[in-house]
């Protein structure tokens, strides 16, 4: 009888220490569909993308950018950003690694001016211009959310609008 009570009291305990179903859907694991769902909804400018961020994500754009850090920061850069070019992101590989908490995507990307004379480090873009870039990011990922993003750029053309179609 007394094991028994004891057996119990331990189940108890683990019960006490176990997350809720609750606690572990609101950190729920990074996993390719949800990668995806975060694409979708980036790509669609709609800013719900942050959900998948970490309040305190920092994210190292390139030296042009420098360092956001929070959700506020990438979502103000991204709604500037996009009032003057149209951005979508196309995943190639995509390795999760839920053991060393990273992502690593091999990603394509493509950016149409919307207006002219917009700065980039490649020079300046004309409306219809577009930037079409290789590169791979890397996602540092916690409880299911992206905390930290760096990207590495290993190729990318620039198109002029007078170009495109011929």
């Amino acid at each position: 009888m007394c094991r028994l009570k004891i057996w119990i009291a331990g189940l108890v305990m683990l019960a006490c220490t176990a997350p809720s179903a609750a606690q572990q859907a609101d950190r729920p694991e990074m996993t390719h569909e949800r990668y995806a769902a975060y694409l979708t909804l980036f790509n669609a400018a709609d800013p719900d993308y942050a959900d998948y961020y970490d309040r305190d994500i920092v994210f190292y754009h390139d030296p042009m950018f420098g360092v956001l850090r929070g959700r506020e920061a990438i979502l103000a850069f991204y709604r500037k950003l996009r009032g003057q070019l149209d951005e979508h992101v196309t995943a190639r590989t995509v390795v999760i690694d839920q053991e060393q908490q990273i992502i690593a995507a091999e990603l394509s990307t493509k950016l149409v001016a919307k207006v002219d004379g917009i700065k980039m480090p490649s020079g300046f873009l004309n409306k219809g211009d577009m930037i079409i870039s290789e590169g791979t990011v890397y996602y540092a990922i916690k409880d299911g959310r992206i905390t930290e993003i760096r990207s590495s750029i290993s190729g990318g053309r620039k198109i002029l609008a007078s170009d495109v179609g011929k």
